[in-house]
């Protein structure tokens, strides 16, 4: 599958103070995302939480959520919500994808991703998404406990939250420059194991574009 961009571009979320130009990319450890079915949600908790996992299965347990904040001048950004699984680095990545989406349709440039129009999007195993579904379809008002919760960890032009689900956890983090639509890449390490999986918000230019 190609991607819309160099690999090297994805690898910058795995660097805790990466410079680029005059941006900074800072790691924050948000929380640890259990996976009881191995079986992942990327989406935006507040508007779509129930929607079809990604076909790729990833390994049972609890792993830790990196975000990899952009400091530029005195704006925080989420560039990069991270997953990882190992230690490895990866060697390869690939667009993750749900059901009935098939990378060969793509043109170049072209993404799969989810959108994005509360600000906000998250990672969270399936059977938390159809509890957190659930939830909100029973109180039509918890969608401000979330806010409220959010608004808890808030810095300045970011925020995020660890919510529990039964067997699973929401970990919901603020989406970049706010709405639009994100991919995410999952990232093999040189045994062919998936080492992390990576949600891009678009706030770092890749190699060539114009920064404004």
């Amino acid at each position: 599958m190609t991607l819309p961009f160099s690999s090297d571009y994805l690898s910058m979320a795995l660097v805790d103070g990466l410079r680029k130009g005059e941006r900074t990319l800072i790691h924050r450890h948000v929380g640890n995302l259990h996976l009881p079915t191995g079986a992942l949600v990327a989406c935006d908790p507040f508007v779509n939480p129930d929607v079809a996992p990604f076909r790729t299965r990833l390994p049972h347990g609890t792993f830790p959520v990196v975000l990899s904040i952009e400091e530029y001048g005195n704006d925080q950004r989420v560039a990069f919500a991270c997953l990882r699984f190992s230690a490895n680095a990866p060697v390869a990545w690939e667009m993750m994808l749900v059901e009935h989406q098939n990378a060969a349709t793509l043109k170049s440039g072209e993404i799969f991703g989810y959108p994005v129009d509360s600000g906000t999007g998250c990672f969270m195993d399936r059977i938390t998404a159809k509890a957190l579904d659930q939830t909100m379809a029973a109180d039509s008002k918890f969608f401000e406990t979330m806010i409220a919760e959010m608004d808890k960890t808030y810095r300045h032009t970011w925020s995020w939250l660890d919510m529990k689900f039964g067997a699973g956890n929401l970990i919901a983090f603020s989406s970049g420059l706010g709405d639009g639509v994100y991919a995410t890449y999952s990232g093999a390490d040189s045994t062919g194991a998936i080492c992390m999986v990576v949600t891009d918000f678009g706030v770092v230019p890749p190699e060539g574009e114009s920064e404004e």
